[in-house]
């Protein structure tokens, strides 16, 4: 799956004020970028996140985990949280602070964060796009498990 990042902003991780929009090249950047920029966080849009129910997803570097960490909601219904959390646990290779999911009454949607460096098939010379394209997949799969 090749994803179409229509929107890649650099923002800081303080303020969560973008830094910078940046351009299509930047998504070849190696997610590394993260790690010499720790105050940093990648924050994508992208049309076709719409086909596994997120609307956006942050990635960062955790300086205190030392993990690579995506951030997104996840738009299924609150009945499906035993089933998240299986596959979270059977998926994400274990870490301090490899994952968690919460249900958000608010928002309505599960609140996931992942750590990349956790997931079959990352290496950290991997492409920011390729990031992205990666947790795409490990979404997809999730509901295809939920079998929504």
């Amino acid at each position: 799956m090749i994803l179409n990042l229509e929107v890649v902003e650099r923002c800081s991780k303080e303020t969560e004020e973008t830094i910078a929009v940046t351009e299509a090249a930047f998504t070849n950047t190696p997610i590394s970028y993260l790690k010499e920029n720790q105050s940093e966080f990648i924050f994508a849009e992208c049309t076709q996140f719409q086909d596994i129910r997120i609307d956006e997803m942050a990635v960062e570097y955790d300086d205190a985990f030392r993990l690579y960490t995506a951030l997104f909601g996840l738009k299924v219904q609150k009945k499906h949280g035993e089933t998240i959390r299986h596959y979270l646990k059977e998926n994400v290779k274990s870490a301090l602070g490899s994952s968690s999911a919460s249900f958000s009454m608010q928002e309505g949607l599960w609140e996931l964060n992942v750590a990349v460096d956790c997931l079959a098939g990352f290496n950290e010379q991997m492409t920011i796009q390729q990031v992205y394209e990666l947790l795409y997949q490990f979404v997809a799969q999730l509901l295809e498990t939920i079998e929504l």
